[in-house]
Protein backbone atom coordinates (compact mmCIF):
# COMPACT_ATOMS: atom_id res chain seq x y z
CA UNK A 1 0.00 0.00 0.00
CA UNK A 2 1.40 3.48 -1.01
CA UNK A 3 0.82 6.15 1.29
CA UNK A 4 -0.73 9.21 -0.41
CA UNK A 5 0.54 12.45 0.11
CA UNK A 6 -1.70 14.47 1.86
CA UNK A 7 -2.89 16.52 -0.61
CA UNK A 8 -3.91 13.77 -2.44
CA UNK A 9 -6.88 13.33 -0.05
CA UNK A 10 -7.69 16.90 -1.34
CA UNK A 11 -7.39 16.30 -4.61
CA UNK A 12 -9.41 13.28 -4.67
CA UNK A 13 -12.08 15.32 -2.75
CA UNK A 14 -11.97 18.08 -5.23
CA UNK A 15 -12.38 16.06 -8.00
CA UNK A 16 -15.19 14.50 -6.26
CA UNK A 17 -16.60 17.69 -5.35
CA UNK A 18 -16.17 18.89 -9.35
CA UNK A 19 -18.20 15.77 -10.56
CA UNK A 20 -21.35 16.31 -7.91
CA UNK A 21 -20.66 20.41 -9.17
CA UNK A 22 -21.30 19.15 -12.93
CA UNK A 23 -24.07 16.44 -11.98
CA UNK A 24 -25.70 19.36 -10.52
CA UNK A 25 -25.11 22.19 -12.80
CA UNK A 26 -26.91 20.31 -15.64
CA UNK A 27 -30.35 20.59 -14.70
CA UNK A 28 -30.05 24.20 -13.80
CA UNK A 29 -30.78 27.08 -15.83
CA UNK A 30 -28.17 30.29 -15.12
CA UNK A 31 -29.74 33.44 -14.40
CA UNK A 32 -26.34 35.30 -14.19
CA UNK A 33 -24.92 36.45 -10.88
CA UNK A 34 -24.55 33.02 -9.27
CA UNK A 35 -28.56 32.39 -9.28
CA UNK A 36 -30.02 29.39 -11.32
CA UNK A 37 -33.08 28.15 -12.29
CA UNK A 38 -32.89 24.25 -10.63
CA UNK A 39 -35.64 22.08 -12.77
CA UNK A 40 -34.78 18.45 -10.82
CA UNK A 41 -38.15 18.24 -9.07
CA UNK A 42 -36.56 16.20 -6.02
CA UNK A 43 -34.08 18.31 -5.18
CA UNK A 44 -36.20 21.52 -5.68
CA UNK A 45 -38.11 20.40 -2.48
CA UNK A 46 -41.63 20.76 -4.63
CA UNK A 47 -43.11 19.34 -1.42
CA UNK A 48 -41.81 21.82 0.59
CA UNK A 49 -43.11 24.39 -1.94
CA UNK A 50 -47.00 23.01 -2.25
CA UNK A 51 -46.57 23.13 1.65
CA UNK A 52 -45.92 26.47 2.05
CA UNK A 53 -48.50 27.55 -0.51
CA UNK A 54 -51.24 25.32 1.60
CA UNK A 55 -50.32 27.25 5.05
CA UNK A 56 -50.27 30.39 3.23
CA UNK A 57 -53.91 30.09 2.09
CA UNK A 58 -54.65 28.13 5.50
CA UNK A 59 -53.29 31.26 7.57
CA UNK A 60 -54.32 33.73 5.10
CA UNK A 61 -57.29 32.67 3.68
CA UNK A 62 -59.53 34.24 6.93
CA UNK A 63 -58.04 37.28 6.80
CA UNK A 64 -58.50 37.54 2.89
CA UNK A 65 -61.61 36.46 3.06
CA UNK A 66 -62.97 38.96 5.68
CA UNK A 67 -61.18 41.43 3.69
CA UNK A 68 -63.20 40.83 0.68
CA UNK A 69 -65.94 40.58 2.16
CA UNK A 70 -65.88 43.94 3.89
CA UNK A 71 -64.77 45.33 0.62
CA UNK A 72 -67.71 43.84 -0.54
CA UNK A 73 -70.12 45.29 1.53
CA UNK A 74 -68.60 48.61 0.61
CA UNK A 75 -69.41 47.91 -2.68
CA UNK A 76 -72.87 46.74 -2.40
CA UNK A 77 -73.11 49.96 0.11
CA UNK A 78 -71.89 52.22 -2.58
CA UNK A 79 -74.39 50.48 -5.39
CA UNK A 80 -76.88 50.83 -3.14
CA UNK A 81 -76.56 54.30 -2.35
CA UNK A 82 -75.76 55.34 -6.03
CA UNK A 83 -78.85 53.76 -7.24
CA UNK A 84 -81.05 55.64 -4.25
CA UNK A 85 -79.52 58.74 -5.34
CA UNK A 86 -80.73 58.11 -9.07
CA UNK A 87 -83.94 56.94 -8.09
CA UNK A 88 -84.51 60.24 -5.93
CA UNK A 89 -82.94 62.23 -8.93
CA UNK A 90 -85.54 60.72 -11.24
CA UNK A 91 -88.21 61.81 -8.65
CA UNK A 92 -86.87 65.29 -8.10
CA UNK A 93 -86.75 65.33 -12.19
CA UNK A 94 -90.07 64.10 -12.40
CA UNK A 95 -91.06 66.97 -10.02
CA UNK A 96 -89.15 69.76 -11.73
CA UNK A 97 -91.08 68.77 -15.04
CA UNK A 98 -94.27 68.27 -13.30
CA UNK A 99 -93.70 71.99 -12.10
CA UNK A 100 -92.40 73.28 -15.39
CA UNK A 101 -95.46 72.19 -16.53
CA UNK A 102 -97.65 73.62 -13.93
CA UNK A 103 -95.64 76.78 -15.13
CA UNK A 104 -95.79 76.38 -18.69
CA UNK A 105 -99.45 76.39 -18.49
CA UNK A 106 -99.42 79.23 -15.71
CA UNK A 107 -97.82 81.55 -17.91
CA UNK A 108 -99.94 80.54 -21.19
CA UNK A 109 -103.14 81.30 -18.98
CA UNK A 110 -101.84 84.69 -18.01
CA UNK A 111 -100.60 85.47 -21.87
CA UNK A 112 -104.07 84.44 -23.04
CA UNK A 113 -105.41 87.09 -19.75
CA UNK A 114 -103.33 89.48 -20.96
CA UNK A 115 -104.16 89.32 -24.51
CA UNK A 116 -107.53 89.37 -23.71
CA UNK A 117 -107.39 92.43 -21.42
CA UNK A 118 -105.50 94.07 -24.15
CA UNK A 119 -108.65 93.36 -26.58
CA UNK A 120 -111.20 94.51 -24.04
CA UNK A 121 -109.13 97.45 -23.19
CA UNK A 122 -108.51 98.40 -26.86
CA UNK A 123 -111.92 98.10 -27.64
CA UNK A 124 -113.38 99.86 -24.60
CA UNK A 125 -110.66 103.11 -25.53
CA UNK A 126 -111.81 102.81 -29.25
CA UNK A 127 -115.42 102.58 -27.82
CA UNK A 128 -114.99 106.01 -25.49
CA UNK A 129 -112.56 107.49 -28.28
CA UNK A 130 -115.35 107.19 -30.51
CA UNK A 131 -118.30 107.93 -28.26
CA UNK A 132 -116.43 111.33 -27.20
CA UNK A 133 -115.18 112.31 -30.38
CA UNK A 134 -119.23 112.14 -31.02
CA UNK A 135 -120.33 114.25 -28.42
CA UNK A 136 -117.54 117.14 -29.71
CA UNK A 137 -118.82 117.09 -32.60
CA UNK A 138 -122.66 117.18 -31.92
CA UNK A 139 -121.27 119.69 -29.19
CA UNK A 140 -119.06 121.82 -31.78
CA UNK A 141 -122.20 121.23 -33.86
CA UNK A 142 -124.46 123.03 -31.85
CA UNK A 143 -121.96 125.69 -30.84
CA UNK A 144 -121.84 126.28 -34.19
CA UNK A 145 -125.49 126.86 -34.78
CA UNK A 146 -125.55 128.55 -31.40
CA UNK A 147 -122.55 130.97 -33.00
CA UNK A 148 -124.79 131.13 -36.61
CA UNK A 149 -127.73 131.99 -34.96
CA UNK A 150 -126.40 134.88 -32.71
CA UNK A 151 -124.72 136.35 -35.85
CA UNK A 152 -127.59 136.06 -38.00
CA UNK A 153 -129.87 137.53 -35.01
CA UNK A 154 -126.60 139.79 -34.95
CA UNK A 155 -126.75 140.46 -38.62
CA UNK A 156 -130.85 141.28 -38.69
CA UNK A 157 -130.63 143.22 -35.52
CA UNK A 158 -128.02 145.47 -37.46
CA UNK A 159 -129.81 145.28 -40.35
CA UNK A 160 -133.00 146.52 -38.78
CA UNK A 161 -131.06 148.97 -36.69
CA UNK A 162 -129.93 150.73 -40.03
CA UNK A 163 -132.87 150.58 -41.12
CA UNK A 164 -134.17 152.63 -38.86
CA UNK A 165 -131.40 155.01 -38.77
CA UNK A 166 -132.38 155.19 -42.37
CA UNK A 167 -135.60 155.74 -42.36
CA UNK A 168 -135.57 158.01 -39.69
CA UNK A 169 -132.85 159.79 -41.14
CA UNK A 170 -134.90 160.06 -44.47
CA UNK A 171 -138.22 160.94 -42.37
CA UNK A 172 -136.09 164.09 -41.25
CA UNK A 173 -135.27 165.20 -44.22
CA UNK A 174 -138.52 164.67 -46.02
CA UNK A 175 -140.42 168.06 -46.50
CA UNK A 176 -143.85 168.80 -45.90
CA UNK A 177 -145.89 166.96 -48.64
CA UNK A 178 -144.06 163.89 -48.57
CA UNK A 179 -144.25 164.05 -44.68
CA UNK A 180 -147.98 164.12 -44.94
CA UNK A 181 -148.24 161.46 -47.53
CA UNK A 182 -146.07 159.20 -45.58
CA UNK A 183 -148.62 160.22 -42.48
CA UNK A 184 -151.52 159.19 -44.99
CA UNK A 185 -149.92 155.55 -45.95
CA UNK A 186 -149.00 155.08 -42.42
CA UNK A 187 -152.74 155.64 -41.47
CA UNK A 188 -154.31 153.54 -44.16
CA UNK A 189 -152.07 150.28 -43.54
CA UNK A 190 -153.36 150.34 -39.87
Amino acid sequence: AVATPAFGAEEAAVTAGAAAVAKEAEPRIPLGGGFAINLDIPETGLVNIVVLIAGLLYLLAPLLSESMSTREKEIQTDIDDAIAKYNEATARLAEAQKAKAQADEVIAEIEASIEKDQKEFKATIETQTEATLEKQAAAAQQALKDLQAGADLKVESYIQEQAIKRGVKELQQLDGDQKAKFMDAAINSL
